[in-house]
């Protein structure tokens, strides 16, 4: 944003995420005001990730209305609000939150537009919707796969079924033209007049394409050159991008094919790439109890109602595609050298709303056996207890045992897992209980002139929360600190022995969850 600023836009091409709706929504405040990367300023750029994140759930949940109804709608929303995964990265100044919601909307948008076909601007809100998870991050590019995907689950519902194959082909380009347009009109980096050029030939084309599809008795051939012609010019203009467009996808290449410079705990063993069994665990271990059975809840019951209606048949090709795209994340994630948990938010996301479909499904089957087996007579309590009960359920089931971490979310486990075999699996924290290490030591007399050793991945942490000196363990340069603070992190990926556990006496350590996040050491002066 300070590039923007100064209108250096080819500096906005800084990483590989590319992060650049980060760049909008939380350095809005920096392009107005001054402000530097501190706990304080951060909390505001936050807050706005926030309200975006919050409205994007809204939105969420008025396409699941439309898709399925209310109740599918209001269980989708609490379902995603006490999703303790996205609220972890909802709290951090990232890319994966805003990533997600976006991803969310635009399965959502391209479902409901698959579900009433003539209402295109569905079409032209999704592809919106795609370009701007790619502006959030790179590995928004898997979903292009699943669109193909989505677009043939549809098929036979086609009106003009002469002109399917072509619609079909149509409506993909449209979709990764809007998306295109508002990559090149949201991305300083691109804004330049051959890059001008790309973005009006594809708004012509878009509109083309869409009076094309609007007009279904249009004669085949007329149909057939336009799509050629479009492709010409489309790769005509396009060479215009390729020096650009070729050096972010090298950048992309890179983050997907070098694993992370920190290594990870696995199973047991210290790994750069975890390897294909990663992210399967992280589901499992990351996802709420009720997650997983529910969203196979939802489809089983769909299937078998799959003939009662056109309506019922629909709703269950909708929940294959939310799981297809959870699946699609998975696979291709599993593929690349760089991981961490966080990138799998997407499909956590969509496995959520294939929870709350479940949820409401099995609800009403539980109401259809009662009905059943009591009588007519008794349906309007029978209904009424089962909702009541379910509700209760989910509360203390779902929502209240992430309400009870607040805030540190990123520590919730799937209690299903025993907690003292979480850490021997993968890797703990992403900094909780740092900070309340750094309040501890700041509560001490003379805290500003307390010098603190801190472990590797924790010292930038302690450092914004820390009223004393605060430097890395390997990076000691003839300091003596006072207090060492070490991090779970560290701990098991054998950044040990340190000072503290060597020359320390343990003063305190921090628990979250049923877990050891941070110990902290108090030095004994020789």
């Amino acid at each position: 944003m300070s590039a923007v600023k100064q209108g250096e836009f080819s500096n906005t091409l800084i990483a590989y995420h590319p992060g650049v709706m980060t760049m909008w929504i939380a350095g809005l405040r920096t392009y107005f005001v001054d402000a530097g990367i501190d706990v304080h300023n951060l909390i505001h750029a936050r807050w706005f990730l926030g309200v975006v994140v919050l409205f994007g759930i809204g939105f969420s949940g008025i396409l699941l209305f439309y898709l399925f109804g209310q109740w599918e709608a209001i269980t989708g929303i609490v379902f995603l609000v006490f999703s303790p995964f996205l609220l972890a990265q909802t709290r951090r100044v990232h890319t994966d939150a805003l990533a997600t919601i976006f991803l969310l909307l635009t399965v959502l948008l391209l479902l409901l537009y698959c579900k009433n076909g003539q209402k295109h601007r569905y079409l032209i809100l999704s592809g919106i919707t795609y370009g701007l998870a790619v502006l959030s991050k790179s590995y928004s590019l898997i979903l292009v796969l699943w669109v193909p995907m989505c677009l043939f689950l549809f098929w036979n519902y086609r009106e003009n079924r002469s002109r399917r194959f072509f619609t079909s082909i149509a409506e993909l380009f449209c979709f990764l033209n809007c998306a295109l347009l508002t990559f090149l009109v949201l991305w300083p980096v691109f804004w330049k007049p051959a890059f001008g050029l790309l973005a009006a030939s594809l708004l012509g084309i878009t509109i083309l394409l869409l009076d094309t599809l609007k007009k279904q008795n249009e004669q085949k051939w007329k149909s057939i050159f336009l799509l050629i012609t479009t492709s010409i010019v489309l790769v005509l203009v396009s060479t215009i991008a390729t020096r650009a467009v070729w050096l972010i996808f090298d950048r992309v290449n890179w983050a997907v094919t070098t694993p992370h410079e920190v290594e990870h705990f696995f199973l047991g063993k210290i790994l750069y790439d975890p390897g294909w069994l990663f992210y399967p665990l992280v589901l499992t271990i990351k996802s709420t109890p009720l997650m997983l059975p529910l969203a196979l809840i939802g489809c089983i019951l769909l299937w078998k109602h799959r003939k009662d209606s056109t309506e019922a048949s629909q709703n269950l090709r909708i929940a294959l595609a939310l799981v297809a795209v959870a699946v699609l994340f998975i696979v291709c994630l599993s593929g690349t050298s760089k991981k961490f948990s966080r990138y799998l938010l997407p499909a956590f996301s969509m496995l959520e709303i294939s929870a709350a479909i479940g949820f409401v499904q099995g609800i009403k089957w539980v109401y259809n056996i009662l009905s059943r087996h009591f009588g007519t007579e008794g349906t309007i309590p029978h209904k009424y207890i089962v909702v009541v009960i379910a509700c209760i359920g989910i509360f203390f089931v779902q929502v209240f045992p992430v309400l009870a971490l607040h805030p540190y979310y990123g520590t919730y486990y799937n209690p299903c897992w025993k907690v003292t075999d979480i850490k021997k699996i993968i890797t703990v924290g992403e900094g909780s209980g740092l900070d309340i290490a750094a309040h501890y030591l700041n509560e001490k007399p003379n805290a500003e002139q307390l010098v603190i050793q801190v472990s590797p991945l924790a010292a930038e942490f302690v450092y914004h929360y820390s009223q004393g000196f605060v430097y890395r363990s390997d990076r000691n340069r003839g300091y003596h600190p006072d207090y060492e603070v070490v991090y779970i992190r560290d701990v098991q990926i054998g950044r040990l022995p340190q000072t503290g556990t060597r020359h320390g006496e343990l003063e305190c350590k921090i628990t979250i969850n049923g877990i050891e996040h941070v110990w902290i050491y108090k030095m004994i002066r020789k």
